[in-house]
């Protein structure tokens, strides 16, 4: 009895060499197609609940006219919204566009969920990949606030294991091989500054970005101090996080935010709402643990990204 096989003939070498190369273009095929995703556009059938759109009627403070941030959602009485640049993320965000009163909210395969109890449905694409979760549409509104103002050299985020993804390596042709917690820059495109390489480079920053390293990239902010542009994030698989979207005030300086949220799986950022009938959260009555929607935040959670937002 043999111990060993025979001496593979030419052939056997052959085909095993030929199998070899077809699994390792394989491999690189699938290694570029991930590290350079396409962007695809999720088309949306505008759809009008009539129970949504009855569920609005006591609302005073939304105006289903409105068909942006700032013109659906009114500020309560006695309140007026805080002056803000034009050039400003919150100026950015009140214009945000949003689906006409009693829209659903809509998944990234084409499904959609009811929108009764919440203020507006923002229209900002989610693609067709379940990317674009709680903290990827932050990611996506601070981005997408940075392209518009030409400051794309600001657009910038770690992965959760802590590696920089700044969009400027991106636009040079640069893009990012990840195995595991290993993270490095390969020289893969030829340089690209178009708008659709860099929704793809949103894709990557989603895919490994999320609600833990938004805390690591943040630090807490009081509550006396917190404005649009700063969050509530529990960081966590899975966590969650609450974009103060915007903030009106009163005579007597006490003051008031909206809030929104992404979710999971993908789906359209969308504004709560306080109550039945008051989309707006007053400062004054925000005692923590403070809970928002599905989730409850501890005071270390209201955060700041980075240097935050005029």
């Amino acid at each position: 009895m043999k111990l060993f096989p025979a001496k593979p003939t030419r052939r056997q070498w052959i085909l095993c060499g030929c199998v070899l190369g077809v699994l390792l273009a394989a491999g690189c095929v699938m290694m570029y197609r991930r590290a350079c995703p396409t962007w695809h556009h999720r088309q949306v059938t505008v759809e009008i609940d009539e129970l949504t759109l009855k569920s609005l009627e006591s609302h005073t403070l939304i105006d289903p006219n409105g068909m942006t941030q700032e013109t659906r959602i009114l500020p309560p009485e006695g309140y007026t919204r805080t002056p803000a640049a034009d050039d400003s993320f919150t100026a950015f965000l009140r214009q945000q566009p949003v689906y006409p009163s009693g829209s659903p909210i809509y998944y990234h395969n084409g499904t959609t969920r009811s929108s009764i109890g919440y203020g507006a449905v923002y229209t900002m694409d989610t693609g067709t990949a379940d990317l674009q979760q709680c903290a990827d549409s932050i990611i996506r509104l601070y981005s997408e606030y940075y392209w518009q103002q030409n400051r794309k050299d600001e657009i910038a985020f770690h992965t959760t294991s802590g590696f920089l993804l700044d969009y400027p390596s991106w636009q040079k042709g640069k893009r990012a091989l990840v195995l595991g917690d290993f993270v490095t820059w390969l020289p893969m495109t030829l340089p690209d500054e178009s708008y659709e390489q860099f929704q793809s480079y949103l894709m990557t920053v989603m895919r490994y970005a999320g609600t833990l390293s938004l805390t690591e990239e943040s630090a807490p902010v009081s509550l006396t101090e917190a404005g649009v542009g700063d969050f509530f994030c529990k960081g966590g698989s899975p966590g969650h996080v609450v974009l103060i979207v915007d903030e009106a005030v009163n005579a007597e300086g006490k003051r008031c935010f909206l809030l929104g949220q992404g979710y999971m799986p993908a789906q359209s950022f969308h504004i709560l709402c306080n109550t039945d009938t008051d989309p707006w959260y007053y400062a004054d009555a925000i005692a923590f643990p403070f809970r928002a929607d599905a989730y409850t935040f501890e005071e270390t959670m209201l955060r700041r990204w980075g240097q935050g937002f005029e």
